[in-house]
Formats: structure tokens, sequence, C-alpha cells
């Protein structure tokens, strides 16, 4: 079968995400079908839950909008998952009122996740445009803190990746433990869909193996006449598959005159280079 490479961009706000997977195209006898196996699925669904999730934030928030952290104090700590789970369907059913009083549209991403000592908190990208103070005492049952959202080159992939890969489980908390197929995040039903763009560029197999073995300048290059109006955000991820033989890539770019990047002040801090280190390697 001849191996051809098919190319998905998606436009998420000023990010792009560009995928490229092999196809094959039928020349004689029939290829035998690869099957993955049960941990390569689930490292798969993993990996494009995360894609999906960084997609959706960059198309539905930008500097205007906020990060919302929530915590329990001991005395309003929940007794079972059932009961977590309430308080937070309460909290959004809360917010949305408020928002409508306010004359603003709610958007939201919520992340309910447990720490390592098994201790409930819930994280949200959320719209701005209200007082975020008179949001905090709807909670009311912990501390709340919030900040507007800072977009670098990479936009807010490290904070999204963050929230989207807590645990759901404690390491003491076994009742926790996440069942087969759930999200670790959800969203409001009115969350915008990222737009697809189709063969913006087509592939060949040696600009992939160029790619594989070029240094920073010519891949920016490359990207840059490939997708005008777009700079390489961080270095591709290339690898190439030994079963099929074939080579797959997944980039993000972003346009340099975004809004999102003015008011932004670069931390190229440990946590940062954490959590792209962990991220690059899941």
């Amino acid at each position: 079968m001849q191996c051809k490479y098919r190319e998905k961009a998606f436009v998420c706000g000023d990010m792009l995400f560009v995928s490229v997977i092999p196809t094959w195209r039928q020349t004689g006898r029939r290829r035998g079908r690869f099957r993955p196996t049960s941990e390569d699925q689930k490292r798969l669904n993993e990996k494009y839950s995360m894609l999906r999730l960084q997609m959706l934030v960059h198309e539905n928030f930008d500097r205007n909008d906020y990060r919302l952290d929530l915590t329990y104090s001991d005395r309003y700590l929940p007794a079972d998952e059932e009961q977590f789970k309430r308080d937070c369907r309460n909290f959004a059913a809360k917010m949305r009122r408020y928002y409508a009083r306010e004359g603003v549209e709610l958007r939201y991403i919520i992340f309910p996740a447990y720490s390592e000592s098994g201790r409930p908190h819930v994280h949200f990208f959320i719209k701005g445009g209200v007082n975020f103070a008179e949001l905090a005492e709807l909670w009311g049952m912990g501390r709340v803190s919030w900040c507007p959202l800072e977009f670098d080159e990479c936009g807010v992939i490290d904070l999204s990746f963050y929230y989207g890969s807590q645990k759901k489980a404690g390491k003491t908390d076994t009742i926790h433990e996440r069942a087969k197929g759930q999200r670790r995040w959800s969203g409001s039903r009115n969350l915008r869909k990222p737009v697809e763009r189709t063969d913006v560029h087509t592939y060949a197999r040696h600009e992939l193996e160029m790619l594989a073995d070029a240094g920073t300048v010519k891949r920016h290059t490359f990207f840059s006449l490939a997708y005008p109006g777009y700079w390489l955000s961080e270095q591709p991820r290339l690898r190439f598959n030994d079963v099929n033989k074939a080579w797959y890539m997944d980039a993000v770019l972003y346009r340099p005159d975004s809004q999102n990047l003015a008011t932004y002040a670069r931390r190229d801090d440990d946590a940062i280079r954490g959590r792209r280190r962990k991220r690059a390697e899941a």
C-alpha cells in the first residue's frame, strides 16, 4: 500500500494546532490490520483528550478571562465523591445565575481534582467581565483565588496541561479512582468548537524526514512559509513508528500580532520548565 500524509489544522483563537498522520492507498495485496494494544490505546486516548482540551481553551478564552481555584476548609470537606460532584454542580448553577444577573455570557471549563493526599479542590477556566470578589463569595466552603490568564508563545498550553493531567485520585484514597474512559474535565455547553482548516499544506515523506533532522532556524523558516501569518510556537513533535514505518507530527503555531501577548511578562521559572518537560514526555 502507498503511504501518503494527511494534514489537519485547527484554528483556535490566535493559535494553530497542526497534526500530520499517514494514510494508505490500496495498491495490490491487502496489508494486515494493525491493532494497538490496550496500553497504546490508553495513551492515544489521553493524548487526544488533552489535545481537544487545549484547543477548546484557546478557542474560548483570552487575556480578558481568568483562572479560578477553589479549595475546601476542613469543616466543609465532602464526605464522598457524590457530595464533591454536587458541590461542583451547585457552584456552577450559582455562577450561571450570577453571570445572567450581570448580563455576561458564562463559559467555563472545570477540573475537579484531588491532591496527592486525597484532598479535593477545583480549577476553572472562566470568562471575565464580572466582579470576582463577589463571585468568590458564592463558594463559601473554603479559599478562592483568581487571576487573569497569561499567554505566551505557547498560549496557556502549560496551564491547561497541568490542570488536565492532575490526579483524579489521591494515593491514599482508592475510592476516588477514575473510571475507565472518564475525563478529568468538563465544560459548559456553549463552548465554541475549533475551526478546522484541511490541507493547508501538503506534506511529503521527505519533508518530515527533513524536519526531523533540521535545526531550530530551518524549522521556523519552514513553518512560517507553510503557514503564512503564524510562527512556530515550540519545536514540533515528530515520531517515526517502527510498526507501520511512517512519520507522525504535531505542531503548535501562534500569531505574532496576537493581542494576548501584549500584557504577558515572560516567566521562565522551574515550574514552567517542569510542566513543559512533563508534557513533552507524555
